[in-house]
């Protein structure tokens, strides 16, 4: 499926153009990970924004050690299909804030970070537009997570 196609069907990009989705389909690359693959780790610099073309990829974070527990990795979501991943790159202070694991096997189209935030920049309409479509991508996973950290608050017995 050719690069432009991918990003009209992603929500994300959707609201834009056939030239504008060129723009960004110009300098994209298709990558295919395998099952069981990390293809980020949280903290690390992040580098590109990927769309998921097929399969599912595991948003993870640690969760800090209690006094009696050890920290532990948790899905925070699952990203599926014509969704993005890695919105970081394009957003300050270009870190990711999750670790990508592969559920599957994975195909994605990947924009490189920097590529992406020049064309952002000079051209204000493009980069609204995506902009906006990211805000509900990140207002999603904020919801995601704050809704994991109060079910996992529960499952804690309090000390006495």
């Amino acid at each position: 499926m050719a690069a432009k196609q991918i990003l009209k069907e992603c929500s994300v990009f959707s609201v834009l153009s056939d030239a504008e989705l060129e723009k960004i389909a110009s300098s994209a690359l298709e990558r295919e990970y395998e099952a069981g693959t990390t293809i980020f780790q949280g903290g690390d610099r992040a580098e590109e924004l990927l769309v998921v073309k097929e399969g599912k990829i595991a948003l993870q974070m640690m969760l800090p050690a209690g006094q009696e527990q050890r920290g532990r990795k948790v899905t925070v979501d699952v990203v599926n299909k014509n969704e993005v991943v890695g919105w970081s790159a394009i957003v300050e202070p270009y870190v990711y804030n999750f670790t990508a694991v592969c559920l599957q096997k994975v195909q994605v189209l990947s924009i490189s970070g920097t590529r992406l935030r020049l064309l952002l920049q000079d051209n204000p309409k493009i980069g609204y537009d995506i902009l906006r479509g990211l805000i509900k991508v990140v207002a999603s996973r904020l919801d995601e997570t704050r809704q994991l950290l109060i079910s996992e608050r529960m499952l804690v017995p309090k000390a006495d």
